[in-house]
């Protein structure tokens, strides 16, 4: 049974403390329900399991489940999350029950008298459908999921978000870079980078930094922690990271010499620098996820380094890292105006290091916008 406390959101719509964005949460909801063949919707946040569909359709950052239907929409939380939800949401009934993710949401969705319930198959585990499957009479409709599909193309908050997060991003880059040493190790630098960012008006760092040197820059989801290594004069050395700015995140890459740089990390640099922005030049409402990733890897496989290039030309960003649409060979997305992706071609010498460049573009109908704004016209020299 669910507990008798009820308690209505107020002051909603604002996801944290001093944010005034005031996203149509109840929109989106609508426009959920208009797409889905069945009676209501049930998602849920398990220790991370979910939280972008809980906070894109509501603002809620905790944990918790939420059933939407035709009526109020009905969010289940714990007594860790209650006052936290009643301060996020609006125009959203709250019940706290301590067994929300399986038994209170099996009875929300009886004593609501759904029959058929879509959820997000790709979000959910086999162990929550197998128990939900014990617990009442109503149907669960796998979808994979579908709230990502509205939030492939962003509005004119979410990109002010995107903004504000990349802005942050090149801004610590650029009070780094003239404190970097020879000796420094990776890590050292790793979390100096993320003391700066956090200084911003950031809630976080996007996702785990990577600062890599030499031979670490040939790999590609590199973390500093596991090496440690200390830069050393000629080392190539890559910065992978992002800020996060109220739940949207940035994604930059740029790669420098540790003092002069060698022929082959010239050579390597200036044909990633020209696929990065041919490809930027090509990313336009319109054109497939295949066509633009052909251009950056064609001029790559021309200048004799198709073999190590090995990863897709970029993906979608926003309350993910990762997310629709994707840029790669095997895409089956057509950009449109109004996403947010990455532009990131590499390549990667085994045993000697990479070069990757990264940038984040808004897609427009005749191009992109270019919001990430760190130097990368020429391999810059620090230490």
């Amino acid at each position: 049974m669910l507990c008798s406390i009820h308690v209505r959101g107020r002051g909603g719509a604002r996801p944290r403390k001093g944010d005034a964005t005031m996203f149509d949460y109840a929109d989106r909801r609508t426009r959920l329900l208009d797409q889905i063949t069945a009676d209501a919707y049930f998602a849920y946040n398990l220790e991370d399991s979910d939280p972008v569909t809980l906070r894109y359709l509501t603002g809620f950052t905790g944990e918790g489940a939420l059933l939407l239907s035709s009526s109020e929409p009905l969010l289940l939380v714990d007594s860790r999350y209650t006052e936290q939800a009643r301060r996020e949401t609006d125009g959203v009934r709250i019940e706290e029950t301590r067994a929300w993710v399986l038994k209170g949401g099996a009875d929300a969705i009886t004593s609501a008298g759904h029959r058929r319930v879509v959820f997000p198959s790709s979000r959910a585990t086999c162990h929550w459908l197998g128990e939900m499957g014990k617990l009442g009479e109503f149907e669960l409709v796998p979808d994979r999921d579908p709230v990502a599909a509205l939030r492939r193309t962003k509005n004119a908050d979410e990109i002010g978000h995107l903004k504000a997060a990349a802005k942050i991003a090149d801004d610590a880059l650029s009070e780094l870079v003239p404190e970097i040493r020879i000796g420094m190790d990776e890590a050292e630098i790793a979390l100096r980078l993320e003391i700066l960012i956090r200084r911003g008006e950031a809630e976080g760092i996007a996702f785990n930094i990577n600062v890599s040197a030499g031979e670490n820059t040939a790999l590609n989801h590199y973390s500093p922690f596991h090496g440690r290594r200390p830069l050393k004069a000629g080392d190539l050395l890559l910065f992978d990271f992002g800020a996060c700015v109220h739940g949207y995140r940035s994604d930059i890459t740029r790669t420098f010499s540790v003092g002069a740089p060698t022929h082959k990390a010239r050579e390597i640099y200036d044909i990633v620098l020209r696929a990065n922005q041919a490809a930027i030049d090509a990313t336009r409402g319109g054109v497939t996820g295949v066509a633009v990733d052909a251009v950056a890897r064609d001029l790559i496989t021309e200048a004799g380094y198709g073999g190590e290039f090995g990863h897709g030309l970029g993906h979608g960003i926003g309350l993910e890292v990762h997310e629709a649409p994707g840029l790669s060979p095997r895409s089956t997305d057509t950009l449109e105006s109004g996403m947010a992706v990455t532009i990131e071609p590499g390549i990667y010498l085994t045993g000697f290091g990479g070069v990757r460049i990264e940038d984040d573009v808004i897609v427009t109908d005749d191009g992109c916008q270019v919001i990430t704004a760190f130097p990368k016209d020429r391999l810059i020299e620090v230490g």
